[in-house]
């Protein structure tokens, strides 16, 4: 689970970058090509433009060289230089207006009511949208004043194929990039995998060497306890310093033994040969009994020690979970809570169904509380806000792990709030 879970965000984060830059290369090619196709229906009409502008001057020129008569009125232009998909409407310095011969029809027009009014239009060109015969047709417009008073003329450019053209290279660009992002995805799901092999092999060799290692030191260990209870049927005998001495060895050998049955259980955990039979159980139950199991020390400790849910409740907050785990969870979880609580203050225990339909498992206490900068590392293994204290207190930092452990076996969720000072809250919520 864990590993599937690594390999996702090792997925996630180099599919994220593939997939960054496979859209800004898609995404620059069609810009790039978009420059190019609108440089080029530029550069069209300003050699339509020019085209023209030539007209008239060869116009002067014949009339200067006398070739043609000087008449009040000039003849129509011979439109034999436009192309197919070009148009023209041309109002002459005496305002005759002349409309080049076009097959654009609705555009024809539009361009002659533009030169009525008079409404001249960008150099670099306008777009304008026209339908004719059911086909939506696309053109550049512009309009430029000729030298010498030849008057003004209105031209358009049909543009439609540019556009097709564009639409359809969107289209295989955008169905490219999704191909190209699912390959990627793919890629990186794959290498990450090929990434986790020595990851793996590394981390089962480490749970090996602490399962085994676990193994090998519980019987020195029950050696070492089983003589130490035994010195301690002769105690009196000893002398002063000596009994010192056993009372710390005792203290050492438990810790010890504590220490090495974590490490055990997460070892077991992590290789997965844990079996948790999950079963219909009483939360209320179980949390009553803890309740009563750990009372002793909180009165020890002078902590004040609450069930805050009435004992008849218990019989109806059932959840699907294992009785042994549940009781070690809520056992770690009482456990920190009265270490970290001075005497006079105060543990509750809370559960019950929540407005959503779920059952929460609430444990707080009055004590110091956890630094915000801790809280998301609480559940790290070995981890100890108050290293001094903790080892103080007996601590390894290993009790939240194999709490998350437990939480994760149930498919529950834990959420901690704490202010320095004020205390904790651990509150779990259960999904059946």
């Amino acid at each position: 689970m864990m590993f599937e879970r690594t390999r996702k965000q090792l997925t996630i984060f180099f599919g994220s970058i593939l997939g960054i830059v496979i859209i800004l290369i898609t995404a620059f090619f069609y810009l790039v090509l978009q420059e190019t196709l609108q440089h080029n229906e530029i550069q069209k009409l300003d050699d339509l433009k020019n085209k023209m502008s030539q007209q008239w001057e060869h116009r002067i020129e014949e009339q200067i060289k006398g070739k043609r008569t000087m008449e009040h009125e000039i003849k129509n232009v011979e439109w034999i230089f436009l192309l197919s998909d070009e148009l023209i409407v041309w109002v002459s310095p005496d305002g005759k207006t002349q409309v080049s011969p076009s097959r654009y029809t609705e555009m024809s027009n539009r361009l002659f009511n533009l030169s009525q009014r008079n409404e001249m239009k960008s150099e670099r060109g306008e777009r304008f949208y026209v339908e004719e015969g059911g086909e939506k047709q696309t053109f550049l417009v512009s309009s430029q004043i000729l030298k010498d008073a030849g008057g003004g003329c209105w031209m358009a450019i049909d543009i439609s194929s540019n556009v097709s053209l564009l639409h359809t290279i969107r289209l295989i660009l955008l169905l490219s990039t999704l191909v190209l992002l699912s390959i990627a995805i793919w890629l990186a799901y794959f290498f990450a995998g090929k990434a986790m092999v020595p990851i793996k092999k590394s981390y089962y060799r480490q749970v090996e060497f602490t399962t085994n290692a676990s193994h090998e030191l519980r019987t020195p260990l029950s050696v070492i306890h089983s003589s130490v209870e035994l010195l301690e049927e002769s105690k009196d005998t000893l002398p002063e310093f000596e009994q010192h001495i056993l009372d710390s060895l005792q203290d050492e050998v438990k810790r010890m033994i504590r220490l090495v049955e974590s490490l055990l259980t997460l070892a077991r955990s992590d290789s997965k040969t844990l079996n948790i039979k999950l079963e219909k159980i009483n939360l209320g139950q179980v949390s009553y009994q803890m309740f009563q199991a750990i009372q002793p020390l909180a009165l020890a400790k002078g902590i004040i020690l609450n069930l805050d849910s009435p004992l008849l409740e218990k019989e109806f907050v059932l959840i699907q979970g294992n009785v042994d785990q549940l009781k070690q969870l809520i056992y770690i979880l009482l456990d920190n809570a009265i270490k970290y609580t001075p005497p006079g203050g105060q543990v509750t225990i809370t559960y019950g169904v929540k407005q959503n339909g779920r059952t929460m498992l609430q444990i707080a206490d009055t004590g110091i509380g956890i630094p915000k900068d801790e809280l998301e590392r609480i559940f790290e293994r070995f981890y100890r806000v108050d290293k001094a204290r903790s080892r103080e207190l007996g601590g390894a930092g290993l009790g939240l792990s194999i709490a998350a452990d437990i939480l994760s076996n149930h498919r529950a969720y834990i959420h901690v709030t704490s202010e320095e000072g004020k205390g904790s809250i651990f509150e779990i919520e259960f999904n059946a």
